[in-house]
């Protein structure tokens, strides 16, 4: 597909075919008071929130906080389009088709009544460079080092140009989008360290520009926010958001029952329980735009043996997907053998549109590729070699029964290929911790992917990449990866996700669709949360007596 000058507006739109249609709101809506939920709901666990500074957020929990706090330059809704209205461009071209990108912002407030403008976005774009590889997103959309300058032309106006000519839907969504202005005038005061420190300080956020402010974080407890009262988009319709943090699905169960929480994940481990519960509906929602993987450390001696992508393959190979989904999940998910969904589609090869795909459910091609790459069996059934066993220790976030489940089948699926797999539980930020460290002080790691924009995967498989905590390294994989962001049109992303399925950087797992259990006062759920893990608060409404909903 070539593109001669590509534009985004509002009235023009991008390329991507709309593939799911947003319900219109009720006509009336009543105020809810207190709305409690745990982190996560519709998504994942629940876990901590621990910082709510956008550069800083390593976690999705911290991600959806910080969208509360802080309007996005743009903002991709749940089919993966730019959504005009939450985002703060009005409008971005690239009249070279690439290099140089022109956007316009629309009119907008912070908390305090202060205009945002091109200056906060310039002083965010100078954090980003001033905090180097700490970034969060360092590398993702090419960003800081992509950007050979940014200009700004007027309070509403800003240019940046690159270094060369890349595709741009890809620099758009993954390097744009990076730009979330924020207030200058208020933190301009600080210096990095105190910014750094600040992060999970309700007062240091007390100039925003989102549908939220933050009131209180409580360490382990939970964190309490309140609409943002000159906040120029829809408003919500409650006092407070409580987002509780919860260490188990059964806590969370029994909550909702008693009325303590207003809305969690629906535990899918008791799933015919759940189904008719009094005072309570069940929700549902389509599979998140993610993808569950093992993380596998490439940097521990201890397991070389992952660096054999012989051994990797086995492993995925090993695992059947639809299984997992119906006996475990109860049909709520999708398989994902490669690093891009497959619901929806949009970014999804011919070949994999088709569900053909490098790696499949295949015991027999498993215990083939091992003996291919010199492993026997040992006296207890585990492959060995060179007098070194194909075993190791897989990370699994405690507290979830699903995940706990999914962590069993996978321990006996490896079993019978010869693999020993040992699970060992551990709360979900100490984990986080151990794989930001980048040492080798870790084997492999459950986790989830949540993904948005541009599924191209230069910060979570290039080398060197933010988000790649397990040290993988190969130079056609970054070679592909450098083909999917700078070539115009979807093929060089077609041939990097083919070569990520095939070499299985982590091992790429099945996602959920999560439905959530609601309590009956509140309405407008199904819209609350989209594929992709962003909250729209305004969605949440509850009954007033006597009126029509």
């Amino acid at each position: 597909m070539k593109w001669r000058n590509f534009v985004i507006s509002a009235k023009a739109g991008i390329f991507l075919a709309a593939l799911l249609a947003t319900p219109a709101l009720a006509d009336q809506k009543g105020d809810c008071g207190t709305i409690v939920l745990p982190t996560g709901v519709g998504v994942a666990p629940s876990a901590d929130i621990t910082s709510m500074n956008p550069l800083l957020v390593t976690s999705l929990y911290n991600q959806q906080t910080a969208s509360l706090l802080f309007q996005g330059l743009i903002w991709l809704d749940r089919t993966q389009q730019i959504d005009w209205s939450r985002s703060l461009a009005a409008s971005i071209t690239t009249p070279d088709q690439g290099q140089t990108y022109n956007v316009t912002l629309r009119p907008w407030h912070w908390s305090d009544g202060v205009l945002v403008t091109s200056a906060d976005v310039a002083y965010t774009f100078k954090l980003i460079k001033a905090l180097g590889t700490t970034y969060a997103g360092y590398g993702a959309g090419g960003m800081p080092d992509i950007i050979q300058s940014l200009n700004i032309i007027s309070p509403t106006q800003f240019q940046v140009v690159l270094t060369h000519r890349v595709n741009s839907i890809w620099f758009t969504y993954n390097g744009l989008g990076q730009l979330t202005p924020l207030p200058e005038h208020s933190w301009g005061k600080y210096n990095l360290d105190q910014i750094w420190q600040g992060q999970s300080s309700p007062a240091f956020f007390d100039v925003v520009d989102g549908p939220l402010k933050i009131q209180a974080l409580n360490t382990g407890l939970d964190a309490i926010l309140v609409p943002n009262q000159n906040y120029e988009g829809p408003k919500p319709h409650f006092e407070r958001l409580i987002f509780k943090f919860l260490d188990t699905q059964g806590a969370s169960l029994q909550q909702v029952e008693a009325g303590d929480l207003d809305m969690a994940n629906a535990p899918l481990a008791f799933w015919s329980a759940i189904q008719n519960l009094p005072g309570l509906h069940l929700v549902s929602m389509p599979p998140s735009l993610s993808y569950d993987e093992m993380a596998l450390n490439f940097r521990n001696p201890h397991v070389a043996f992952f660096r054999d992508v012989r051994v990797r393959q086995a492993m995925a190979d090993a695992i059947d997907q639809k299984e997992v989904i119906a006996a475990i999940y109860h049909g709520q998910g999708a398989e994902a053998r490669g690093p891009v969904p497959t619901v929806p589609p949009t970014f999804l090869s011919p070949e994999m549109r088709a569900g053909i795909y490098p790696v499949s459910y295949d015991p027999a091609k498993s215990r083939a590729l091992l003996q291919e790459a010199g492993y026997t069996p040992g006296p207890d059934g585990i492959m060995q070699k060179n007098g070194a066993r194909l075993s190791f220790v897989y990370l699994l976030p405690q507290g979830d029964a699903t995940t706990d489940l999914v962590g069993i089948y996978e321990q006996a699926a490896m079993r019978k290929i010869g693999i020993d797999l040992q699970i060992h539980n551990i709360e979900f930020n100490q984990m986080l911790a151990l794989l930001v460290s980048g040492g080798a002080g870790w084997e492999a790691a459950g986790l989830g992917e949540t993904l948005g924009g541009y599924p191209s995967g230069e910060d979570g498989f290039k080398t060197g990449a933010a988000e790649n905590s397990g040290g993988y390294s190969d130079k056609l994989m970054d070679d592909l990866i450098d083909r999917s962001t700078d070539q115009p049109g979807l093929q060089g992303l077609f041939d990097y996700e083919t070569y990520a399925s095939a070499q299985q950087p982590v091992i790429f797992e099945q996602h959920t669709a999560q439905p959530i259990l609601t309590n009956n006062r509140i309405h407008g759920v199904e819209n609350f949360v989209d594929p992709a893990g962003n909250y729209y608060p305004e969605q949440l409404y509850c009954t007033v007596p006597g009126a029509n909903t």
